[in-house]
């Protein structure tokens, strides 16, 4: 396996790169400009003034990790949709796990924003899947 990791390092790093940035470009546009009147009339009080940094940094690291693992890793020999089909059924698990247990627990946690945040999640990872798809063979080798 090292030897893998090895041989493709450069393919492997482009790949989270391009997971990464789709991640920031795509969660700018939907939570600093389209989204953000949605979160914030229906989580009314349920936002922080000041949002804390590390928590979200730590989730997009390990998400974005995780989607290299489980999307693309396996779909690098197949079309890019294959990758795509596999980050819209991780985001659709993940997502869901989220917001069906905060729709289920937290009284100010309303059906729009679980519907509405988990339709976007499963759209968000199968994207960034496609991205990284798309970084790992930029660079391969024929």
């Amino acid at each position: 396996m090292l030897a893998k990791i090895k041989q493709f390092f450069i393919n492997i790093l482009m790949s989270l790169i391009f997971i990464f940035v789709a991640f920031a470009i795509l969660e700018v546009f939907w939570l600093g400009w389209f989204a953000i009147d949605w979160y914030q009339a229906d989580m009314k009080g349920m936002l922080r003034s000041q949002f804390i940094t590390w928590p979200w940094v730590v989730f997009y690291a390990v998400y974005g990790a995780v989607t290299f693992v489980l999307a693309i890793v396996p779909n690098r020999e197949q079309p890019w949709y294959y990758a795509t089909i596999d980050g819209a059924l991780l985001g659709l698990a993940s997502y869901g796990a989220y917001n069906l247990t905060n729709y289920s627990i937290l009284e100010g946690f309303t059906l729009n924003i679980m519907l509405i945040d988990w339709a976007w999640g499963t759209f968000l990872t199968a994207t960034t899947a496609t991205a990284g798809w798309i970084g790992f063979q930029l660079l391969r080798k024929a």
